[in-house]
């Protein structure tokens, strides 16, 4: 019996996302439960900014429905995970953001296969919600709009951006107090 399509989607968005960091050769620890509000612990191997071995969190999600604009794609976020996300960096342990994995509608066209290449299809683009207004008048279950900018688009050189933007988070004690 195949995986529903809700789970299948899920976990397409997670693959999705550890190809690239295995590919920029950074790694990342999988969260198996809700509890943390984040789903990898990505690490950079090595001195980067202020810090050997920083670490940042990541919240992944996988949309079929978001909708795209050329400057931004929206996605609705239950309230539960945009008010943990939206929080001041300096409440969580690590900088977290949320990566949002596009996809086709149809689940046949997520990934085409030949002898030389693996494509996996759309792409992730990534956000940091910390500070943003909190929404605690709506359901946990309710949806917030997320607007995450196209010219985000996760790869090598954007993953660093992610770790850069950490940095300055704990400099400007917004996140990870610096010693």
């Amino acid at each position: 019996m195949a995986l529903n399509r809700e789970v299948r989607q899920g976990r397409y968005g997670e693959v999705f996302f550890q190809a690239i960091i295995t590919a920029a050769g950074m790694s990342a620890q999988k969260f198996h439960d809700d509890d943390y509000m984040m789903d990898f612990l990505v690490g950079h191997p090595g001195p980067l900014g202020r810090l050997n071995n920083p670490m940042i969190g990541v919240q992944v999600k996988c949309s079929r429905k978001s909708r795209a604009t050329p400057s931004a794609i929206s996605h609705n976020l239950k309230s539960k995970y945009y008010n943990e996300l939206a929080k001041p960096a300096s409440e969580w342990s690590l900088p977290t953001f949320l990566v949002l994995v596009r996809v086709p509608d149809d689940a046949d066209a997520w990934m085409h296969t030949t002898h030389d290449r693996l494509a996996l299809h759309r792409a992730a683009y990534w956000t940091c919600l910390h500070g943003q207004p909190q929404r605690r008048d709506l359901h946990e279950d309710s949806p917030v709009t997320v607007s995450v900018p196209r010219e985000n688009l996760l790869t090598k050189d954007a993953l660093l951006q992610m770790f850069a933007m950490a940095d300055q988070l704990r400099v400007q004690g917004r996140g990870v107090p610096t010693q």
